[in-house]
């Protein structure tokens, strides 16, 4: 064989050898990248979400047939169009754990109690919504990657079981698959078992029981402990392992209330997008779903524990407030709104800071000459001449010290020549009345005479000054 003929085989045997390592490599990355938690989101592709069953149920209803949950469910029930509803509804709850308020519960109780139907499937139901349908709620559960399951109808039973593996990253991985205790189904008139887990394998006491083991020995129960757990080396011993005849779990139950049906399913990972790709878990879920009535579905996304962190998801428990009475009553409510106007009016219109009036202040005014005129009038009247001179007088030099800014208490040459320049009035005229004056000023009596003498000058002054 020739050299070369012999390198060219190796290297296709060196190509055909990678291409399923190439293609290994490929998936393994790809297993990377995908989340395996348990969300039970509607928009998720991931393996255990739930775009799958939102996507089959919605395709078999028109949109007005398949109506989200998107608001509080006191508020969805409370809607015309789901009250008067002449056909049942079916209310679907798929997810770890419903985030129920109270009063959501007790609508959802309404609800069935008229003939409606709620189905959840999830590992944990509201012990507020057991307790009122009166039942018992256990932790039960088988721990295995390998479960087999059924339905007791023997027209959905599947002949040879309804077999799933628990896997991450396609690898099987134990898990806990919950069941209904006894507890929940003993002398219930009203509750029937639906479907069942199987346990294949024999199982230790210790994986089955959780919470409380009898003690036969001392007739009491006894508290299960880690310790428990711990002291188990890996063989089961005759004493470990149960019974054949208990090896069928309760994981599908039904629940007759009023005119409806609570329906309450404890694997909810089986209606996920993981086993519905499989022909086994669509042909199971299809028949879970089959005990729904035909009619409208309300689906359930808003109380998804893990979601209670987004905004829109929230909820908030809104029960009646005190004035929920009195809102409720016609003429309460129309009083209670008549007081809260009149206090907005009281608000508007008397809320500014109350002052004192302030009283209006009048602008004074200049009396003293109608007081001299009074007080001359009567001087004149009692003929006290000196008096009624001397008060014109006065008024004079008061007008010479405002009007020409002069001092008054001496007069001399300098004063006339001063009082002449700045009145305007002839000096002559000036001496004559600053004669007068002194000789009012000098005498003990003064004549009428004089009196008129210097009110006739002083008027002239008066008159003819600047």
């Amino acid at each position: 064989m020739e050299k070369r003929t012999f390198t060219n085989i190796l290297v296709t045997l060196a190509v055909l050898a990678l291409i399923p390592i190439g293609f290994w490599l490929f998936a393994y990355l790809q297993n990377q990248h995908i989340d395996w938690s348990e969300t039970y989101f509607t928009e998720s592709k991931e393996p255990y979400n739930n775009y799958m069953v939102f996507n089959l149920l919605k395709s078999y209803k028109t949109e007005k047939e398949f109506v989200f949950v998107d608001n509080l469910l006191t508020e969805k029930l409370a809607e015309e169009e789901i009250k008067e509803a002449t056909t049942p509804i079916s209310y679907i709850f798929l997810g770890q754990y419903p985030y129920l308020l109270d009063n959501e519960i007790d609508s959802l109780m309404g609800f069935v109690e008229k003939g409606n139907t709620a189905f959840f499937a999830a590992n944990t139901i509201p012990d507020t919504l057991f307790t009122l349908l009166d039942l018992y709620q256990g932790y039960d559960y088988a721990y295995d990657s390998l479960i087999s399951t059924n339905f007791t109808n023997t027209a959905l039973a599947e002949e040879e079981n309804f077999v799933f593996n628990y896997t991450i990253r396609n690898e099987s991985v134990a898990k806990s698959w919950n069941y209904f205790n006894d507890y929940a189904l003993d002398n219930k008139d009203n509750t029937k078992a639906l479907g069942f887990l199987h346990k294949e394998t024999k199982m230790s006491k210790s994986h089955v029981y959780q919470g409380k083991n009898y003690n036969s020995d001392n007739n009491q129960e006894e508290e299960y402990t880690q310790s428990d757990e711990e002291n188990y080396d890996g063989e089961y011993t005759e004493d470990d392992v149960m019974e054949e005849e208990i090896q069928n779990y309760t994981n599908f139950i039904r629940v007759k209330y009023g005119k409806g049906y609570f329906y309450f399913h404890k694997n909810p990972i089986l209606f996920t997008n993981y086993y519905l790709i499989q022909e086994n878990g669509k042909k199971y879920v299809e028949r879970a779903f089959s005990y729904l009535p035909e009619g409208n579905i309300l689906w359930d996304e808003r109380s998804h524990y893990l979601k209670q962190g987004i905004p829109e998801y929230q909820k908030q428990d809104r029960g009646p407030s005190p004035l929920s009475y009195i809102l409720s009553q016609p003429s309460l409510a129309w009083g209670y709104y008549t007081l809260l106007i009149s206090a907005l009016l009281f608000v508007i219109f008397r809320g500014k800071r109350m002052q004192r009036i302030i009283p209006i202040l009048r602008k004074e005014e200049n009396t003293s000459l109608e007081f001299t005129k009074t007080v001359g009038q009567l001087y004149y009247l009692q003929k006290d001449h000196k008096r009624l001179s001397q008060l014109k007088i006065r008024l004079f030099f008061d007008y010479v010290r405002t009007h020409y800014h002069m001092n008054t208490q001496h007069i001399d040459d300098d004063f006339r020549k001063k009082l002449s320049e700045r009145s305007g009035i002839d000096r002559g005229l000036i001496d004559l009345l600053l004669a007068d004056i002194q000789k009012v000023n000098g005498q003990h009596e003064v004549s009428e005479w004089l009196l008129r003498q210097i009110h006739t000058q002083i008027q002239e002054f008066y008159t003819n000054s600047k």
